[in-house]
């Protein structure tokens, strides 16, 4: 569709769920337009900056939508932060921090490569047939963003986007130092964490409850939630209004009330009480959802790793969490002890690159 077309469209239309552009690669396209384009001072601290451009997961995104259109409620992929600067017309902004599912939507989680999808109404469905029954304490952050206004929406918070008019707005997604260990986590393999991260505890099934609760309980004393009760109330209406009871669902768990106690904290401590260190991506199946590719990934944490060797301590968390980094060191140290060979070096620490073995960097 030409442009031209697309504004023909905007001044015709009617529709309930209009058309919204998301352009990712008008860079590329247009690049004059990046001569107006610049990095808030805020945000230009970006991780993914050291890998070339065809490399890079999409990060940028031209934002064009008419009276009505609007972006449904969601995470933004691989827990990034995103900025987002209107350029004209007006935006409503709904927010809610890790782990408050809202009204109206459902988190189900692949058992098999924790690939995460959402079922949610359009903005402007959620807005007129949801946020009503909202009791006062349980609705969301709220705002109306003006042209020349930047919106911050941190890692891993629920967010939902209603253009009031005719809106043109420039948002860009990032890494950095905040956020790193949270996207490590979010795109190790395997899929009861996953869930947690989206949705707190309530993408997780009994089973995994059982499994978890004895290492969770020791940690009861520092976790924060808002109120069970109103949790527990809103889980309800959910499953009350959309009469589902989906095994691995957000409202699968629901019964599970009791567990609540452990309640739900966006620490990265806390959460990687829900990886299965057992599984990682040499062997295990790497989720189509992620934003990049397990060869990709360890190509990015290698280059970090030689690029910003003053934050190597936070680089190896991160390593750790996605790659059981400390695993494989550990077994690179017992050959060489075994063979009498000399430790690796601290370039050598990271079993990262682009070959599938991560040991055989070693003996290159």
């Amino acid at each position: 569709m030409k442009f031209k077309d697309y504004v023909s469209y905007m001044n015709a239309q009617h529709d309930e769920d209009p058309l919204y552009i998301f352009d990712q690669k008008f860079g590329e396209a247009a690049p004059s337009l990046l001569m107006d384009y610049t990095v808030p001072y805020l945000f230009q601290e970006d991780f993914f900056n050291i890998l070339d451009r065809d490399s890079r997961p999409p990060f940028r995104w031209l934002i064009i939508g008419p009276e009505r259109s609007g972006a449904s409620w969601h995470v933004d992929p691989a827990l990034t932060s995103a900025w987002n600067t209107l350029l004209s017309g007006r935006k409503r902004w709904a927010l809610y921090p890790p782990g408050r599912v809202p009204l109206g939507v459902t988190v189900h989680v692949n058992d098999e490569d924790g690939d995460v999808n959402i079922d949610t109404p359009s903005s402007l469905q959620w807005w007129l047939d949801f946020y009503p029954l909202l009791a006062d304490e349980d609705k969301p952050i709220e705002l109306t963003q003006l042209p020349g206004e930047t919106i911050f929406v941190p890692s891993g918070w629920w967010h939902c986007v209603l253009n009031l008019e005719t809106t043109v707005a420039i948002t860009q997604n990032f890494v950095n130092s905040k956020n790193f260990e949270f996207v490590c986590f979010d795109l190790a393999p395997g899929y009861c964490h996953k869930g947690v991260c989206r949705a707190g505890l309530l993408a997780l099934d009994e089973g995994c409850l059982e499994t978890i609760k004895k290492n969770a309980c020791n940690e009861k004393d520092n976790l924060s939630y808002p109120d069970l009760t109103r949790k527990e109330k809103r889980v309800k209406v959910i499953k009350s209004r959309e009469n589902q009871n989906n095994e691995g669902t957000a409202h699968g768990a629901s019964k599970n009330h009791n567990f609540w106690e452990l309640e739900f904290s966006y620490d990265i401590n806390f959460l990687a009480m829900f990886l299965d260190r057992e599984k990682d991506h040499y062997t295990y199946p790497w989720s189509s959802g992620n934003c990049i590719g397990p060869r990709e990934m360890r190509e990015w944490l290698f280059k970090l790793w030689i690029g910003k060797p003053g934050m190597r301590e936070l680089i190896w968390k991160g390593a750790c969490l996605a790659l059981n980094a400390d695993k494989w060191l550990e077994c690179v140290s017992e050959i060489c002890t075994f063979y009498h060979l000399p430790y690796p070096t601290d370039d050598e620490k990271l079993p990262a690159g682009t070959g599938s073995n991560p040991v055989s960097l070693l003996f290159l």
